[in-house]
């Protein structure tokens, strides 16, 4: 299980410094403007992505943690660097996971009821959300007649 999390996980964060660049063209209206969808704005769906990442590990990390605003955020630099900050403390927890811890159950009271999960299914939800919003930065990206990048696999 430790690999599929790490290539997922490594996937993701091969995929930020491309993504981020190609947002670098954009005017900061652009960057900031409605777009009528999710989280709004290219801007607010980069922050919902960093505030999905702590959230998560710092659950699995039994952490406290704040939740970031999107308007302290006011260019694709100050996101990168936020981001870069948040991926450490990632690659670091979960280079410290096992096969066994893994398979750890934690569980969560939402609005829904409470909520069980392992920690490897929490990880790789937490890699296909990425996954998912990443999709639509490039649906959105091209839309605007932008060239997204190439964030394949493979």
């Amino acid at each position: 299980m430790i690999p599929t999390v790490e290539i997922l996980l490594d996937h993701n964060f091969t995929c930020r410094k491309p993504l981020l660049e190609s947002l670098k063209k954009l005017d900061n209206d652009d960057f900031t403007r409605n777009l009528g969808i999710g989280d709004t704005s290219f801007r607010n769906i980069l922050v919902h992505l960093m505030n999905t990442e702590i959230y998560w590990i710092s659950l699995l990390s039994d952490m406290e943690t704040e939740k970031l605003n999107p308007e302290e955020f006011k260019d694709i630099k100050s996101i990168a660097k936020t981001w870069q900050m948040i991926e450490r403390k990632t690659r670091e927890f979960v280079s410290n996971q096992t096969e066994v811890s893994l398979q750890y159950v934690k569980s969560v009271d939402w609005k829904k009821g409470t909520v069980s999960f392992t920690v490897a299914k929490a990880l790789i939800h937490m890699a296909t959300h990425e996954t998912h919003h990443r999709g639509f930065i490039i649906g959105l990206l091209r839309q605007m007649g932008y060239e997204p990048p190439d964030v394949n696999m493979l």
